[in-house]
């Protein structure tokens, strides 16, 4: 089994708190990039019958931060928070499936820069940029042990 997919199986396990709210499954995981997908449901729409716009911000948020804290140790991580994010809105959704793309622009040592896209079957959805920190290790490129 390749790194990837380990960490993508890692990922995968740790689906709790806000994140299985949101329900995404991340279908790629390397250096400088994540891609998510999720099927949006009522669970996700405002009271007019769309995506929340929140949601849409935490979909970014979590692909912008996954883009970011790649590790290949197996049982290490890389953890960071968001410290800014500028998001677009620009097509309106109430269903169907969701694809979450983020790539990481830039890299200090404890920061990082990315930017995202939420598109559907219908085409773009929003934008986003973003700027994050390293926490707790996340800085090193070998990360720290999970516990």
């Amino acid at each position: 089994m390749t790194n990837n997919n380990q960490n993508l199986e890692l990922e995968a396990e740790s689906i709790n708190g806000f994140r299985e709210v949101l329900g995404f499954t991340v279908t790629e995981w390397t250096p400088g990039k994540a891609v998510l997908y999720v099927d949006m449901n009522e669970k996700h729409l405002n009271r007019n019958g769309f995506v929340h716009g929140g949601v849409f911000m935490s979909l970014m948020d979590s692909a912008a931060g996954l883009c970011g804290t790649y590790c290949a140790v197996p049982g290490n991580v890389r953890r960071c928070i968001t410290v800014s994010m500028n998001t677009h809105f620009i097509s309106p959704v109430k269903e169907g499936r969701l694809r979450v793309e983020a790539n990481l622009v830039s890299r200090g040592r404890k920061m990082f820069f990315v930017e995202a896209r939420i598109s559907s079957d219908e085409g773009l959805v929003a934008t986003g940029q973003g700027a994050l920190r390293y926490v707790l290790g996340g800085e090193q490129e070998e990360g720290v042990p999970a516990a």
